[in-house]
């Protein structure tokens, strides 16, 4: 083989080897699977929670803001992109990271409100695990406010009603296992000023030498929207001045003089208007070449005018003299009149304003809710009449006139008191021939008692008349304190009632250690008490038309009138139940928490069927003339988890089975379980028509109650109630 012919081969070979360098150089440069497959693999890498624990809230604001990704908007298929979400091989576990604000930028720091208005405070964020969010208020997450409530619900807070008071700095703060973040807002509330603008600081009157400086002022007051402006008239002296105005300038506090030459003397008027009219002040510019010729015009001014001014003066002193003859002949004339003149004195009183609704709600709407009147009371300055020495009467509050309702207090003749309260109290009354009953408040009530009292008043006009209430007759609120008549029942209160006409056992007679008892004044028979019973009933279901909740139905509210008539009491005291511990009372005496049902124990929620569940102690009470319910429970707490357990009362000696039936179904725990008012009518009616036997009667479609015993069933019904319920 020639030389040449190896050569070749060596540079074929030579070439192979490079080849199957080149090949191998590719093969360790590519990646062992696609890009998707890069992708897979790393999406199922362990999440590292610890880094993200670390991540703290300044770091977790930074990527938010770093990232340009990130949309509150961005819909489930964008929210891909972002840290937490699934990895592209389809596996469902997020990402654990902090919380974010969903867009900070639009998120406000300072927010201004006027009095009275709402306010909604929002920090919108996102995280995984779902962050939890604590409002703060100047530092303190345990807070209230002097007036009104507030609603947080997921991550706002609302305040309805702004006072001034409500001013403060309002953090929230959201916070997962993995950091928190948090967002600090001042809120700035002030009051209206609703008059036309208010002159602070006005203008003055100025002399200025030609070239020289200066300036005017003009402040005014104004809450709403204004405008201001400076008007010019030109003058060669104060009373020689042309008539054409020229506006100089608009919005603007301070009007500048620089270099100030003979044409800008004159009248400088500061205007300023808003929607409640306008108000003015204006000064004069006076320009000289030197104070020395001022002085010397000022004085041949005088020299001119010097015989014009006594003239001048001799026919003003001329014109008082002959009025001031005429005046004393006319108060000569009228001592007696004069005598009897009227002062006027500036006095402080409470205006109470009410707000009235259009209408008691609509007829196809919910039969659990009423349209309640708003009572408010403002404080304002009025002017009172007095004659000679005699003071005027002083009212301290102001009531709205309604001629429908309101008698003269010549016509109302008070009397003894009947009962009283914390800060009310009601008083034996006669109008015209007929005995009525006065409801008032006390000394050293407050405006919280009075707004009551008219609250009351005015439900009491909605709801209108029925035999078994008792009735709104008329009301006193001019030119004195506010007296609310009402029926008069002259057996007093149910509960009572029933306690002094029970009949004494044998043993009850034994144990009398004094003089032998009273009989009773009134025999009441068991077919009496199912009468009372369908009585209450019948009012119930009245005020339950008229969307009237009750929420404090008792033997002790109801009141016996003439006849056996009874009559409900106390139905339209809407008491604010949020604010006040009247229903958590833990005394030896009476306790309202034992005529409660349980939403309302536990959650404060009252509608109708809670009124039923009242209406089924009550039923006890009358069963057993006045006892008292739960006579070893002395706690909501422990009144609650007797109730929970599936426990009721058990059957009073002389009640009819069907009675207890009834009582037993109106304690149902599930509030829809419950029967109505309207059926309870129903119910009650079959039982009086019947004959002696009624006690028999057929129970109609009320199911037997369950068994104490029966633990489970009630525990179903608990849990039920938690998806029924709905609020008032």
């Amino acid at each position: 083989m020639s030389s040449s012919c190896l050569r070749r081969i060596s540079r074929l070979l030579l070439l192979l080897l490079l080849l199957c360098a080149s090949l191998a150089t590719a093969r360790r440069s590519t990646p062992a699977s696609s890009s998707q497959e890069l992708n897979k693999d790393y999406g199922s890498l362990p999440i590292n929670n610890n880094n993200n624990s670390n991540m703290n809230a300044t770091q977790a604001q930074n990527n938010i803001n770093d990232d340009d990704a990130f949309d509150a908007d961005a819909d489930d298929d964008d929210k891909a992109s972002f840290p937490g979400s699934a990895g592209r091989n389809g596996d469902d576990t997020k990402q654990q990271f902090g919380p974010r604000f969903k867009n900070l930028k639009r998120m406000s720091t300072i927010y201004t409100r006027p009095s009275a208005s709402t306010l909604s405070l929002s920090c919108p964020a996102v995280g995984n695990p779902e962050p939890n969010i604590t409002w703060y208020r100047n530092g303190t997450s345990d807070w209230t406010r002097s007036y009104g409530t507030y609603k947080k619900t997921r991550f706002y807070l609302t305040m309805e009603d702004l006072v001034p008071e409500d001013s403060n700095q309002y953090m929230c703060k959201v916070c997962n296992p993995l950091s928190c973040i948090s967002h600090v807002m001042t809120v700035m509330v002030t009051d209206r000023v609703n008059h036309k603008p208010i002159l602070i600081t006005g203008p003055e009157n100025k002399t200025l030498l030609i070239n020289q400086s200066g300036k005017m002022e003009c402040k005014y007051l104004s809450d709403l929207t204004s405008k201001k402006a400076w008007m010019f008239m030109p003058c060669k002296s104060v009373n020689d001045c042309s008539k054409n105005l020229t506006i100089l300038a608009e919005d603007v506090d301070h009007l500048e003089f620089e270099n100030v030459t003979q044409d800008q003397e004159g009248w400088y008027t500061c205007i300023e208007s808003n929607s409640l009219g306008q108000s003015t002040s204006r000064a004069y510019l006076r320009v000289v070449r030197s104070f020395q010729l001022l002085e010397a015009n000022l004085t041949s001014g005088v020299r001119e005018n010097a015989m014009t001014v006594i003239v001048i003066t001799l026919i003003v002193i001329l014109v008082m003299l002959g009025i001031f003859v005429a005046y004393a002949v006319s108060k000569m004339k009228k001592a007696k009149l004069l005598k009897q003149r009227i002062e006027t004195v500036h006095q402080w009183t409470k205006k109470v304003i009410i707000y009235k609704p259009s209408s008691g709600g609509d007829s196809g709407g919910s039969m659990d809710t009423m349209i309640m009147p708003v009572v408010r009371i403002e404080k304002q300055r009025t002017t009172v009449q007095q004659s000679g020495n005699e003071p005027a009467p002083f009212n301290e509050y102001e009531f709205p006139l309604d001629s429908n309702w309101e008698l003269t207090r010549s016509q109302l003749i008070l009397g003894a008191t009947l009962g009283e309260g914390a800060f009310g109290r009601v008083v034996m009354a006669e109008v015209n021939n007929a005995i009525v009953a006065v409801k008032m408040v006390k000394e050293g009530h407050t405006d919280d008692d009075i707004a009551s009292l008219v609250r009351e008043m005015e439900v009491m006009k909605i709801i209108g008349r029925h035999i078994n209430i008792i009735n709104l007759l008329g009301c006193c609120s001019q030119s004195g304190p506010l007296y609310v008549i009402v029926e008069y029942a002259p057996h007093g209160n149910l509960k009572d009632f029933l306690y002094k006409n029970r009949q004494l056992s044998k043993e009850q007679l034994d144990n009398c250690s004094q003089s032998a008892p009273t009989e009773p004044q009134h025999l009441i028979t068991e077919k009496d008490l199912i009468k009372f019973a369908h009585q209450i009933a019948r009012g119930m279901d009245y005020l339950a038309s008229r969307r009237c909740i009750h929420r404090d139905l008792a033997a002790r509210n109801v009141l016996v009138s003439d006849d056996y008539v009874l009559k409900i009491a106390d139905f339209g005291l809407a008491r604010d139940i949020q604010s006040t511990d009247y229903y958590r009372k833990n005394t030896n005496g009476r306790l309202p928490i034992k005529w409660m049902a349980p939403e309302s124990l536990q959650e404060k929620f009252y509608d109708s069927q809670s009124d039923v569940w009242s209406y089924g102690i009550l039923l006890w009470e009358i069963m057993t003339f006045g006892a008292q319910p739960y006579p070893a429970i002395m706690s909501a707490e422990e009144l609650y988890s007797y109730l929970m357990s599936g426990q009721r009362m058990e059957k009073p000696a002389k009640c009819s089975m069907n009675i207890y039936i009834l009582m037993r179904q109106c304690w149902h725990f599930d509030a829809s379980a419950r029967p109505p008012f309207t059926e309870i009518v129903e119910y009650m009616d079959k039982l009086l028509q019947a004959k002696e036997d009624y006690l028999d009667v057929d129970v109609a479609n009320l199911e037997t109650p369950p068994s104490t015993s029966d633990e489970e069933e009630e525990d179903e019904d608990a849990s039920d109630l938690e998806h029924s319920r709905y609020r008032y």
